[in-house]
């Protein structure tokens, strides 16, 4: 009986170190996987703070990219406007020459026409018909008439020529007055819809209307520009066509140059 005894105990102390030994191996898999859970938490956390401050940035860089596009927009719209009123005023010049131009060209010919009846009264006077020592009275006055004619449109087409010359001068002046050989700036915005550029460069670096300025990325000539409008500190220019190499477009920050009269050649050329 008490073998019997004896063999139970021993047998259920053999089993509960078998169920304590099987026990401990699990708590301490339990363990691990539990300190593998949570330091992949502590990673994934970390994960998703960056992505949060990744995400913050890149709104933040949205709404400064937001802001500066309204602002470039609205002043493309007001040089857009200055263009517009720039081009009616370079008009309404080119008109007042040419009719200044028209207005001369008829004087002369008024007048060629009025030296053509002198000439013909001045025959009259002296041909062996009529005595030239005894002309009559009505010619005397057509000769009076006529030399106070002639002396007014003589008078006249002097001021005319005056003021063509005046308004020619000023336009010169105004084409060639301050822009420099070597004068360079860069491209501040594109509009590709219209064809045409904001240059930082404006009247106080002496830039002119209708100007040619060459495209330059780096060292390498890319296309050209006209200028079509100019503002106290930028300009607006449209792309000459054609200019620009094929498989190249204008970007912001390209540089532009101002080569002088004759000077600024077609880079395909170069």
């Amino acid at each position: 009986m008490q073998k019997a005894l004896v063999i139970v105990v021993v047998g259920l102390s053999l089993a509960a170190s078998a169920l304590g030994y099987l026990n401990r191996g699990k708590l301490l898999e339990s363990r691990a996987e539990s300190a593998k859970f949570q330091s992949e938490s502590s990673v994934n956390a970390k994960k998703a703070e960056t992505t949060a401050t990744e995400l913050k940035t890149a709104n933040e860089k949205l709404a400064i990219a937001g802001t500066e596009a309204e602002r470039t927009a609205a002043e493309l719209m007001e040089a857009r406007s200055q263009a517009s009123k720039a081009t009616s005023t370079l008009a309404d010049v080119q008109k007042q020459v040419a009719d200044k131009d028209a207005t001369l060209a008829q004087q002369k010919t008024d007048m060629e026409a009025k030296d053509a009846r002198i000439t013909e009264l001045e025959s009259k006077v002296i041909t062996p018909t009529q005595p030239a020592s005894d002309p009559t009275i009505e010619l005397k006055k057509q000769l009076e008439e006529k030399d106070i004619l002639t002396t007014g449109l003589q008078t006249k087409l002097k001021d005319q020529e005056s003021q063509l010359s005046a308004l020619k001068e000023k336009e010169a002046q105004r084409r060639s007055k301050l822009m420099r050989s070597g004068l360079e700036g860069r491209i501040l915005a594109v509009n590709s819809s219209w064809n045409f550029v904001v240059l930082s460069l404006g009247d106080r670096n002496g830039v002119v209307n209708n100007a040619e300025m060459l495209i330059k990325r780096g060292t390498q000539l890319i296309g050209k520009v006209r200028i079509t409008s100019v503002e106290p500190s930028t300009s607006i220019a449209d792309i000459v066509a054609n200019s620009v190499l094929s498989g190249l477009t204008v970007q912001p920050g390209d540089t532009v140059i101002y080569k002088g009269p004759g000077e600024d050649a077609d880079p395909k050329l170069l």
